[in-house]
């Protein structure tokens, strides 16, 4: 078989599955959904000319085969990302500090794994860690106080400073089950009427976005709770004492999807920010190198998550 033939896209969905027992874990992992994730197995068997999965119920387990190719395609992953590392870092040394802004979403929900995978390939850089809202990670990245910034994206950002769309995702209403009548669904006008709503802080683009779509589906909430993070806001929401929008990320036991009609929910936007006009960073093309690479992983024709990668 000549190499050139296979599909590595196909060979990285195997090692998710391999490593999740799952098809439907990998497709949490790769942001596909599950029939993507068969397919490409399927195409993937087809090609080798051998199966590489036994159905145990809800399980997969690797055949005698699958298990002989597993090691090769672990070794591959690691030969693209060592490509990506030295594409990005163009023989610089491999030491110093790398001052990094993300918001406390982006940090915890979408780039621990490149955190990781950063801090294990370059042990000798200090990772400079800061958690901002956008408006801040932007004045910081104006100012020269960090290289590189992940956050929600404002519609427009001044001189110096540019952005790249990476993730868009729908902030979905929510509220806690006790809340829904027995076995029914909840309508969301009946619940914004007679509870608080609670929104991240003012004059962050989060909650611009929602503010916007109040005023679109003409609803003013009886009162306000402000919190400035989102995994803050579910788990008060959960409680029951008010409503909220979030990403279906942060759904949690007894949080219900609220029915909104002709509401539809609002969208916000997620990425990178940059400096302009200064010189490059290794660091931070290094680590934008490993986030561009993770965010192709999830980048597939015409399927996605609640989180829809953008290449």
């Amino acid at each position: 078989m000549n190499p050139a033939q296979l599909d590595t896209q196909q060979l990285l969905t195997f090692l998710a599955v391999a490593e999740t027992d799952s098809f439907s874990e990998a497709a949490q992992r790769l942001h596909i959904s599950q029939p993507a994730i068969s397919k490409r197995i399927a195409l993937l068997e087809e090609r080798l000319g051998f199966t590489l999965f036994d159905r145990l119920g809800q399980r997969v387990v690797l055949t005698y085969a699958g298990e002989r190719l597993l090691p090769s395609v672990q070794g591959m992953r690691k030969s693209l990302e060592d490509i990506v590392t030295v594409a990005a870092y163009g023989g610089e040394a491999r030491g110093g500090r790398l001052s990094l802004c993300l918001s406390h979403y982006c940090g915890l929900h979408l780039l621990p794994g490149v955190l990781e995978r950063f801090s294990t390939t370059y042990p000798d850089v200090l990772l400079d860690l800061s958690f901002h809202d956008s408006e801040r990670a932007i004045e910081r990245i104006s100012n020269g106080e960090a290289s590189l910034a992940y956050a929600t994206l404002p519609p427009r950002v001044g001189h110096g400073v540019r952005t790249r769309l990476l993730w868009e995702e729908a902030l979905v209403p929510m509220v806690a089950a006790r809340h829904c009548p027995e076995g029914g669904e909840a309508d969301l006008r009946s619940i914004g009427e007679r509870l608080p709503l609670i929104l991240p802080a003012q004059a962050t683009s989060t909650r611009a976005a929602i503010d916007r779509w109040l005023d679109d589906c003409g609803m003013l909430p009886p009162a306000v709770i402000e919190i400035n993070q989102l995994d803050s806001i579910a788990v008060l929401a959960a409680t029951g004492v008010g409503w909220a929008l979030l990403p279906t990320t942060l759904q949690r036991s007894g949080l219900i999807a609220l029915q909104g009609g002709e509401c539809q929910p609002p969208n916000r936007r997620l990425g990178r920010i940059d400096p302009v006009g200064r010189a490059a960073n290794p660091l931070a093309e290094a680590f934008a190198a490993m986030v561009e690479y993770e965010n192709a992983e999830a980048s597939t024709s015409g399927y996605g998550s609640n989180v829809s990668p953008h290449g």
